[in-house]
């Protein structure tokens, strides 16, 4: 849990890191903004990108562990979320998470679910 912890930080701080350097030079490069507006600016788009991050980090770690916990097929996966049991890939005993982002919420949700039917 602490390593998946200080994973999800890491994602997060190199995202908003990243989205940070880039606002900042369209701000200043492109839109010639005076250097303090152009900070505030890229901080509030650097938060933004860290908790996005964060977000995609976790659901994807809990997708990941509740289909581990009650070893959950393809099959089980699309049962559980109503979707395909294509879009659920499973090689060497790992899920690949292949559905575009904007899924994520519905299948944690989904899934968080079932686990708490089970508990």
């Amino acid at each position: 849990m602490r390593k998946q912890s200080a994973f999800l930080i890491a994602y997060g701080a190199i995202s908003a890191l990243i989205a940070f350097i880039a606002v900042i030079f369209i701000c200043l490069r492109t839109l010639h903004w005076n250097l303090s507006i152009s900070i505030l600016v890229a901080s509030v788009f650097a938060l933004f990108f860290f908790v996005l991050s964060w977000f995609r980090g976790h659901a994807s770690a809990e997708i990941k562990r509740i289909t581990r916990e009650f070893h959950l097929t393809n099959e089980d996966l699309a049962n559980i979320t109503g979707m395909k049991a294509s879009d659920f890939p499973i090689y060497n005993n790992k899920l690949q998470l292949i559905l575009p982002k904007r899924y994520w919420p519905k299948i944690l949700d989904a899934l968080q679910k079932y686990e708490q039917e089970r508990k």
